[in-house]
């Protein structure tokens, strides 16, 4: 008769497979990377409770359904709560990274529309996608307590003024964000990612007023439009034009890091691109079309530094040699620049993002 396995042994195995598979080669569409874990969950109530924590540490939503799910699920655990249930496990003690973009649904009705573009479906679609912001609203309300629990926040600029705005009228009245009598910002916030995308349409001017969420948040990330940047930030990748040139003239369309009080460093990411006439690293065509793995790159300036006069830098040819994968550069003035040693799946025209911050690949 074969031995049996102990508990701690058989737990250990579970809180290992139950690990979210964010590097496969699948797309998450195709093979939820949290398959694993949430067939685990059903085992027991014990396998369960050992492996929620590390279930929950990266939370991707990248669909709108997605944000619903987790919203109801937060509510669900609402319930648990008030009834003393045993299935209740507080998310906001687990949750430490988010991504909020629901930007992937968009691709795939802009996708649809190229097909048939006279169809009514399609237009009726494209009505119930900007009439949605109250469903919106209320899933954000709903998530408010974990987003403001986890360190780090990657989010569309749609979801974020949402957000904002969420967060101003709950601390307004100190009901909503479960911080009692507290009298400073509960929000843990310390990395701010906005997802760039060019079907966003909304616009937010953060100089009317200052929001109580962005106050704090001392680092901020900026993921490129890879369909309308990649070109530009192949230059820096190529050391063909001036990093410093082209990242402060892409954060200057953005005036976030305005309002941001205790904004320390600002960053820009972008895929490691070579030059055009490489044709031996990668095809052009296929980073348009199917998409391929590349390197990231990230460029990470001081605010002191970004907040100089434009005439105190060198814009002449580029001063900066080019980094090459697995490398990081620091500049003696507050710029470092750093190429991830793996790769990732990037499509120029497709949402794709969301693979490269799940893999840690686009933090600092």
């Amino acid at each position: 008769m074969a031995p049996k396995l102990s508990i701690e042994i058989i737990l250990t195995i579970c809180k290992d497979a139950a690990q979210p598979t964010f590097s496969q080669r699948e797309k998450y569409d195709i093979k939820n990377p949290y398959s694993t874990a949430l067939s685990l969950c059903l085992v027991s109530r014990l396998v369960r409770r050992i492996i929620l924590p590390n279930f929950l540490r990266t939370i991707l939503l990248h669909r709108r359904h997605s944000i619903k799910k987790f919203a109801n699920a937060l509510l669900m655990q609402k319930a648990y709560a008030e009834k003393k249930s045993d299935l209740f496990f507080d998310y906001t003690s687990a949750v430490q990274r988010m991504w909020i973009s629901d930007a992937f649904d968009y691709f795939v009705y802009a996708e649809a529309r190229l097909e048939n573009q006279d169809s009514p479906f399609f237009w009726h679609a494209r009505y119930l996608f900007s009439n949605r912001d109250e469903a919106r609203e209320r899933n954000i309300s709903v998530l408010l307590p974990v987003i403001l629990a986890a360190t780090e926040l990657a989010v569309d600029r749609r979801h974020l003024r949402l957000i904002m705005h969420s967060v101003q009228d709950a601390w307004s009245s100190r009901t909503d964000l479960n911080v009692g009598g507290h009298s400073s910002f509960p929000g843990k916030t310390k990395n701010l990612t906005i997802i760039r995308q060019a079907q966003d349409p909304d616009f937010i001017d953060y100089r009317v007023m200052t929001f109580v969420f962005l106050a704090s948040i001392p680092h901020l990330t900026h993921l490129i439009d890879l369909a309308e940047d990649s070109h530009d930030f192949r230059g820096i990748s190529c050391g063909l034009t001036s990093p410093l040139e082209t990242a402060r003239d892409f954060l200057r369309r953005d005036d976030i890091w305005d309002s941001m009080k205790s904004l320390e460093t600002l960053s820009v990411v972008y895929p490691h691109l070579p030059p055009l006439n490489d044709l031996k690293s990668i095809s052009y065509a296929a980073y348009a079309t199917r998409g391929i793995d590349l390197h990231v790159e990230r460029f990470t300036m001081s605010v002191t530094l970004f907040n100089q006069h434009p005439n105190s830098f060198p814009w002449g040819p580029p001063w900066f040699p080019v980094t090459n994968p697995g490398h990081k550069r620091i500049h003696s003035d507050g710029i470092s620049f750093e190429v991830t040693p793996d790769k990732t799946y990037f499509s120029q025209y497709f949402c794709s993002w969301d693979k490269a911050w799940a893999c840690g690949l686009t933090d600092g």
